[in-house]
């Protein structure tokens, strides 16, 4: 898979490195992505360079709440379809920055037990979570 940047960062902004196949199959939710991930690092932005207002920080925060929800729902989802390809736990520990097995055995078995939620079954595609968020997530 060529994930070459197309273009780098520069002052007019950020490219994401998609090959066409993925962002065909992404569609709008790359964009979404990509718009919730600007959002975080203008967040940083503002915090490093000491212009943070509360304003800018409550819209900063729930962006990036909902950047992790969904990255949350991503994994997840990568978890339940790791065990169902019988990979082991060694990998997964590996895979999850753990340095026991028993760890990822573990989280993955409590994961395995919970029903899919609503950003897991958007991550594989079986749901629009944002209809129901009810929000318009293209801001400016």
């Amino acid at each position: 898979m060529n994930t070459e940047p197309e273009s780098t960062v520069h002052d007019s902004g950020l490219a994401v490195p998609l090959t066409a196949d993925d962002a065909h199959v992404l569609g709008e939710d790359a964009e979404l992505l990509a718009a919730l991930l600007g959002q975080a690092l203008h967040g940083i932005a503002l915090l490093r360079a000491g212009r943070a207002s509360v304003e800018d920080l409550t819209e900063a925060i729930e962006r990036t709440t909902e950047l992790m929800e969904r990255l949350n729902g991503i994994r997840r989802a990568e978890v339940r379809e790791f065990a169902a390809q019988k990979g082991t736990h060694g990998a997964l520990a590996r895979a999850m920055h753990l340095t026991s097995r028993a760890t990822a055995q573990s989280r993955r078995r409590a994961l395995l037990r919970e029903v899919p939620d609503g950003m897991e079954e958007w991550a594989v595609g079986e749901h629009d979570v944002r209809q129901d968020l009810g929000q318009d997530w293209r801001r400016d």
